[in-house]
């Protein structure tokens, strides 16, 4: 259940207040790599800048995926080496858990690269004889590459309390995926209508090949009215053909026919008329 309240007259969720107030390296970083999405599913890799995370960046970490449900640190903060009292960079992320916890990270992580997902992980470190007990966040944020895929996940953890010697492991309490949308503006989609509309009215009709180049014929609309017979009598009717920007008009199938058996003139002695550019022919090549 989402506990919500009143701020402003805005509505905000309450979890993302607390995180806000204990956790201001993680609202930080989630604010910067929200900037860099500016309204697209998620940024490039090639989009984070460390001098944009400012001094938030001993938090700061980037993950590898390596295979389905495991990462690797790339880079990290010194915040990270802190919590393990070790370099961290090549570790995968799952050192920071208890061995009891790592089927739930397998999961936040597949859900972070595959849906893809912001992922938020409320994490806690039981208290030991050396050791306080340790509240944490770590956030999981989707990066893709210049294929579009998610290879990359840029994330942060801070830890509330003083740090003694680590390695310090958690346990996972609470984990809170949201899967990233993109929703397109009216004024994108009434673009996009009007292209389509526009590629169907310029689709090419007829196309005369004269000199190796090619031209969309001027008419392309096929006229059907009445004939008259030299007796001033109504017949059938017949077809307008179209013709080629030349003026010659597009011979019929019959016409055609009589073409390429040798004949020239076709009923009544009239001259066939045919397109220009002449016959095809096979030319043999080195």
């Amino acid at each position: 259940m989402k506990i919500e309240y009143l701020k402003d007259g805005n509505v905000v969720a309450l979890a993302s207040a607390r995180r806000e107030r204990k956790f201001p390296a993680i609202a930080q970083i989630e604010a910067y790599w929200h900037g860099l999405r500016n309204g697209r599913l998620m940024p490039t890799r090639s989009d984070v800048d460390p001098r944009g995370i400012g001094d938030n960046l001993a938090f700061a970490f980037v993950l590898e995926r390596i295979a389905p449900g495991h990462a690797r640190i790339r880079l990290a903060g010194q915040h990270l080496s802190d919590i393990m009292s070790m370099e961290v960079r090549g570790m995968p992320i799952s050192a920071f858990f208890l061995p009891q916890a790592r089927d739930e990270v397998q999961d936040a992580l597949e859900r972070a690269f595959d849906m893809p997902a912001e992922v938020h992980m409320s994490l806690q470190s039981e208290a030991s004889m050396f050791q306080p007990a340790l509240d944490a966040q770590m956030i999981l944020l989707p990066l893709k590459n210049n294929e579009g895929r998610v290879t990359r996940l840029l994330g942060a953890i801070q830890v509330k309390g003083k740090l003694a010697r680590g390695p310090h492991r958690f346990s996972i309490r609470n984990i809170d995926a949201t899967a990233l949308t993109v929703d397109a503006p009216a004024s994108d989609m009434a673009h996009e209508a009007e292209k389509l509309r526009r590629s169907e009215l310029d689709r090419p009709g007829y196309w005369d090949i004269r000199g190796g180049k090619t031209a969309e014929a001027d008419v392309t609309r096929v006229d059907i009215r009445p004939a008259h017979s030299a007796e001033n009598r109504s017949s059938e009717g017949h077809i307008m053909r179209p013709s080629g920007p030349s003026g010659v008009q597009v011979p019929g199938l019959a016409e055609l026919a009589e073409s390429f058996h040798g004949k020239t003139v076709g009923p009544n002695n009239a001259p066939l008329k045919t397109r220009p550019g002449g016959h095809l022919r096979l030319v043999s090549t080195d």
